[in-house]
């Protein structure tokens, strides 16, 4: 089977919003007091990991925020728990569930009673509660910071200052673990965690900066430097796909190096969530078959692809009718100006006025043609939009949804048959073991592979003995024939080996009957006694070779089991190590994220969610076009009335001139507001003309992701997904069920985001 390579990396960092709601109870926002130069860092990360979704009005809801402190190198210092309970029935007690300590309201002066246990009662008098407490718990995930000057390791305080070329590497460590059932029985998973790490850059200081895991973004005069890791994924996933030659390589550090001059590093964030794998939902899926589950992958791509097709040739439209769009604007801009000018000039006196009078009257006529092309051009614009842009970007995003869902369905099973191996080989040896009846029966019982070293020590002992007994002298003989004699004699009077009164007495007997035995007159039964151990000893000896044979066969069978165990480690090893498969994940999900987003902030024509999303103040890129050409349309009638009533003026200078001061103070406040108006076309042009080349791009590399990756890929699965997806669904639902830190009510639904704020050096 050839080998599949997948590699992608994508990071995208969302820009801040302000969300807001209002009940008919009081909402309040805690103020949080930080340094400047955390906000975009802090902001962009959270905006990145963050849903982008709020709970009912009528739920029951608890949001945490936890800030993780910690020096330089990770180590904690302490943490910080913001909780905010809303109060949707404006109920006059909240009861909350908390192991915090020293709690404090952050927005007003409710108070608080304990209650059972955790259990705490806020005095809510029908307001939403936020307020702030600490802990000494872990959170769930730890991180480690090292750092590197010139490629030696360097503490972070002797960092500062310095010059050269720095490496940082983090490394996050999942705490969270848990023990699911799985298709296949009991599994052990971890709380599927994204951490994003950012930190801003100097480009005074930082030069050729290079990221492992992440990305760089110019911002200003300095860099935004971020990566995304998902500590214990790795882990988590089973090993079951070896047919399909393809190892997972889920990043679980982050690291960054750059060329520094007179090193120093503010603070350093990071967000944590299990949000993001909350946000994957597996439960239509149809596990009865993998090749139904690639038939569907392979249907989703070729929708995939038109959707980027479509996307393609909508932006392409959209940027053809761009310049008519700043032509206008240009031209609105130019009549405005020249109608400002000639309401001056008609405060200025009579030759002025009709001076002033006949460029306002050619200045309207230009403003009614700009006007007029506008509101042409917005309407073009939007049909283009709405029949073409939209719907492929709407596929674009399924599509890119099913690709993500499919990829992960394969990435948990690839070990467990290595594992299934080397249970079968020690399997394999305990029955040919217990097999053995001749072996059990000299033994007394049947060897195992539990016990086969404790044996093969018993029998090797025995053979040295044995092999030790046939080379004794006449003397040593005698010793051992007597003393095997009176042991014999003592057990049989029913003394104990091992007591003092039984070592005392073989001791004095064996020295007697050696004395009797070397006496005169005693050499015949010395003789006798002698040649009669001798006989045993031989007797025994005869079993030597048999003794051997034994002995050898069972180190065979110890080794052959070792062997394969040994081979099935190295094999499992080489698969978990592999750098691709982890870019195949990695890249399926930056892409359907990516899609998610795109089709977000493009936003669509339906009437109810236009005028939701305009009243909200959140605008997409179908909701301000469409205000844009309504606007247009409005502008157009009105410049049209406008260019008539400067003509009549014009044919009527005695009237006009009641009323040039008011013209001429309305005619600014116009040109002022015409050429925002045209820098802002110019701006949406540039901007277009970038989305229809990424368009481009996009189509072209979904066509050769369709080819090469997707269609490859879809026949090489069998029919063993059943446990990959019920391992996926597992793990996904620990994500999901992952809604607080500190504890909260059965009541209340929840959701916690982790903040991590390392020190600055120097």
């Amino acid at each position: 089977m050839n080998k599949r390579v997948y590699k992608g990396c994508s990071l995208m960092l969302a820009s801040a919003m302000v969300l807001g709601c209002t009940t008919s109870c009081s909402s309040r926002d805690a103020a949080v007091k930080s340094d400047p130069k955390e906000d975009p860092v802090t902001t962009a990360l959270t905006q990145t990991v963050k849903k982008q979704k709020k709970s009912s009005d009528q739920a029951k809801f608890k949001e945490e925020t936890v800030y993780v402190f910690t020096d330089a190198n990770g180590e904690q210092k302490n943490v910080l728990v913001n909780e905010k309970l809303n109060n949707p029935d404006c109920g006059e007690t909240i009861d909350d569930e908390t192991t915090l300590s020293h709690l404090v309201n952050l927005t007003g002066d409710e108070d608080y009673t304990s209650e059972d246990g955790d259990t705490i009662r806020w005095n809510a008098e029908g307001n939403e509660i936020i307020y702030q407490g600490d802990t000494d718990q872990t959170p769930p995930v730890s991180i480690k910071a090292t750092y590197y000057l010139d490629g030696e390791e360097i503490r972070p305080q002797d960092l500062a200052g310095k010059s050269g070329h720095v490496n940082m590497k983090f490394d996050y460590t999942n705490n969270e673990v848990r023990e699911v059932e799985t298709a296949d029985g009991k599994k052990t998973m971890y709380v599927p965690f994204t951490a994003v790490t950012g930190m801003l850059l100097s480009g005074d200081k930082f030069s050729d900066i290079e990221v492992t895991n992440g990305k760089v973004t110019e911002v200003g005069d300095n860099y935004m430097v971020a990566g995304i890791v998902l500590p214990g994924m790795q882990d988590s996933l089973s090993d079951k796909l070896e047919d399909l030659d393809i190892t997972l390589d889920i990043p679980s550090d982050f690291e960054v190096s750059a060329d520094v001059t007179d090193f120093s590093l503010d603070m350093i964030v990071t967000v944590v969530t299990a949000d993001l794998a909350a946000d994957i939902n597996l439960g239509d899926i149809d596990t009865s078959s993998l090749e139904g589950k690639m038939e569907e992958l392979q249907s989703a791509t070729d929708q995939l692809a038109d959707g980027t097709s479509g996307l393609s040739e909508g932006t392409g439209k959209l940027d053809e009718n761009m310049p008519a769009l700043v032509n206008g604007a240009t031209e609105l801009e130019t009549g405005a100006n020249q109608l400002k000018d000639g309401a001056d000039q008609m405060k200025n006196g009579v030759k002025a006025y009709t001076d002033g009078v006949a460029k306002a009257a050619d200045g309207a006529g230009q403003i009614s043609e700009g006007a007029e092309k506008l509101d042409t051009s917005l309407g073009a614009l939007n049909r283009s939009m709405k029949e073409t842009v939209v719907p492929g970007v709407s596929s674009l995003a399924e599509g890119a949804d099913a690709l993500s869902e499919g990829v992960n369905l394969f990435v948990a099973e690839t070990g467990k048959g290595l594992e299934a191996g080397k249970a079968g080989a020690v399997a394999t040896a305990n029955a040919k073991l217990a097999a053995a009846e001749e072996l059990t029966a000299a033994l007394g019982y049947t060897v195992t592979m539990e016990n086969i070293d404790a044996t093969i020590e018993a029998l090797e002992a025995k053979r040295n003995q044995l092999q030790a007994e046939l080379t004794l002298s006449d003397e040593e003989a005698l010793q051992h024939a007597v003393a095997a004699g009176v042991k014999q004699q003592l057990l049989a009077a029913g003394m104990e080996e091992g007591t003092e009164s039984y070592t005392t007495a073989f001791s004095g007997a064996v020295t007697g009957q050696l004395t009797l035995l070397n006496s005169a007159g005693a050499e015949a039964q010395k003789t006798a006694t002698i040649a009669a151990y001798r006989g045993a000893v031989s007797e025994q000896a005869k079993n030597l070779p048999v003794l051997d044979s034994t002995i050898e066969q069972l180190k065979e069978a110890r080794a052959s089991v070792n062997g394969a165990q040994a081979a099935l480690d190295q094999v499992k090893s080489t698969l978990e190590g592999n750098e691709d498969v982890k870019k195949l994940t990695e890249g399926a999900n930056a892409l359907a994220a990516g899609a998610d987003s795109l089709k977000q902030g493009i936003g669509t024509y339906d009437e109810q969610e236009l005028n939701a999303v305009i009243q909200s103040g959140n605008n997409t890129v179908c909701s301000a076009l469409y205000q844009l050409e309504n606007g247009a349309d409005t502008l157009s009638r009105g410049t049209d009335e406008l260019s008539k009533g400067l003509n009549t003026l014009k044919e009527n200078s005695a009237a006009l001139n009641s009323g040039a001061t008011s013209l001429s103070d309305g005619t600014t406040k116009l040109a002022e507001g015409t050429t925002k108006l045209k820098d802002a076309t110019t701006t949406l042009s540039e901007g277009v003309g970038e989305l229809n080349a990424g368009a481009v791009k996009l189509d072209e590399g979904m066509l050769q992701f369709k080819e090469e990756g997707i269609s490859k890929l879809s026949g090489a699965f069998d029919d063993s997904s059943d446990t990959l997806i019920s391992e996926f669904k597992e793990l996904l639902d620990l994500g999901k069920n992952y809604k607080s830190f500190a504890g909260k009510s059965n009541d209340y639904d929840g959701n916690v985001i982790f903040i991590y704020k390392m020190d600055g050096i120097g």
